[in-house]
């Protein structure tokens, strides 16, 4: 049997999602088209993006469809000379041009008196946006929204935030926060692979195409949209529970309790800061993450070191680098990120299968 602890990296399809993508996949068309059947899928589309509206609280009009996070953090960039962003950012972000660094804390929160210091002495006339995600893939840490919306409404500078970790585990009211633009994506949320989108509160803000052609997604993502990625990504939207959160957290809580509890010398990385109710990553002394992933895996347990975007290798957690931490503890540390389909007697069934290896490394 397998346990599969690795929701941040890609959420299971929910059995839902596949019953209504099946439904429609006999739907052949283009959305584009003017006559029924093209007119038909396009009502498919909007729906979709008013399910999407519906859970990020914001307008129907807000939300434009892309392939992925990745492209939707590219498009709402692509426009702005420079970028002022947080050294723990996903790779979209981080290998921008003309990126301007806000150090984290060891805590893993960004420095706001940096974030405003650099607001004060850059030339707004450049074209200025500040990026910081949301929550944090690897650690879960929330950073603290609220202040560097309003730090950057003082300066007068759009806000985009990654949240693609942050929807359907935390409550967000795109329109209440004052957010600008925001990227989430499909298949973190149990939906399909292949779809994204970036939510945008008003088209004032520089946004360059990222590819010519036609006027789809109001002419800032040209190509027939993918319906069944998106019309998926749409009902898994319209599946997502809130109070899943509290159900979420408690079972995180467990996981951690009975870590602690067995006395395996584990170290829960920013277990005093704010976190998403899925997500914990702990630190093994003595033994590198890839060993432990691989025997981990060896187990019957699916877990990550981290982001699953890069080379696919486990390496030192740059994050942690970033937060202070040694790089010995950076290579140290796994992921454990939960999901729907996870409970707590998973929790023991991991404390069982971290003994036995550490037993066999000799740490215990």
């Amino acid at each position: 049997m397998r346990y599969y602890l690795d929701y941040n990296a890609s959420a299971p399809m929910d059995e839902r999602v596949k019953s209504y993508v099946k439904e429609i996949m006999d739907m052949h068309g283009n959305p584009s088209s003017v006559h029924t059947k093209g007119r038909k899928l396009k009502d498919l589309l909007e729906i979709s993006r008013q399910r999407i509206a519906l859970l990020t609280n914001c307008n129907q009009k807000n939300v434009i469809f892309t392939s992925g996070a990745t492209e939707a953090n590219n498009l709402a960039l692509n426009g702005y000379k420079k970028k002022i962003v947080s050294t723990i950012e996903h790779e979209s972000i981080k290998k921008q041009k003309n990126t301007i660094p806000i150090d984290v804390n060891k805590e893993g929160y960004i420095d706001l008196v940096m974030l405003e210091n650099i607001l004060q002495s850059i030339n707004k006339k450049e074209g200025i946006i500040v990026s910081v995600m949301f929550a944090n893939n690897e650690t879960g840490i929330i950073q603290p929204i609220e202040k560097i919306i309003k730090i950057t409404k003082i300066y007068q500078v759009p806000f985009h935030t990654d949240a693609v970790q942050a929807v359907g585990r935390l409550n967000i009211n795109f329109l209440k926060l004052g957010i600008d633009m925001m990227t989430i994506s499909s298949h973190k949320i149990g939906g399909p692979s292949g779809a994204g989108a970036l939510i945008v509160n008003s088209k004032k803000h520089i946004l360059k195409p990222l590819l010519l052609g036609g006027d789809q997604e109001d002419s800032l993502r040209s190509g027939t949209e993918p319906l069944l990625a998106i019309a998926g990504f749409g009902q898994a939207a319209e599946l997502l529970d809130i109070k899943q959160i509290e159900k979420l957290k408690a079972l995180r809580m467990a996981f951690e309790k009975k870590l602690k509890k067995a006395k395996l010398g584990i170290q829960i990385i920013g277990e005093n800061s704010n976190r998403l109710p899925n997500t914990f990553m702990m630190y093994t002394p003595g033994i590198k993450a890839e060993d432990l992933l691989i025997a981990l895996d060896l187990e019957g347990f699916d877990v990550s070191t981290g982001s699953a975007c890069s080379s696919g290798k486990a390496e030192p957690s740059i994050v942690l680098k970033r937060m202070g931490y040694p790089k010995k503890m950076a290579s140290g540390v796994i992921r454990i990120s939960l999901g729907l389909y996870n409970d707590i007697s998973e929790a023991d069934m991991l404390v069982n299968a971290l003994e036995k290896i550490l037993k066999r490394f000799g740490k215990i």
